[in-house]
């Protein structure tokens, strides 16, 4: 009987003072293995407005749905 692999999703926010602004760096993977280990490359998105970067985020949660076990 073969074991099914735990998933995870993942959200990274990295934010970086700059000269005027902030630069906020979001990372997501929504295809992870139990030792948060996935060969699936997700595109950094940047923000430099912290409402749109919360809302970017927002919808990653909102958008990530768990298997059926």
């Amino acid at each position: 009987m073969a074991s099914r692999t735990a998933q995870a999703a993942v959200c990274i926010v990295r934010v970086e003072p700059q000269p005027g602004h902030l630069l906020i760096s979001i990372t997501t993977n929504r295809s992870l293995n139990r030792e948060l280990y996935s060969t699936d490359v997700e595109p950094t998105r940047r923000f430099s407005d912290p409402e749109t970067a919360i809302r970017a985020v927002a919808e990653f949660i909102r958008s990530y749905r768990p298997t059926d076990r």
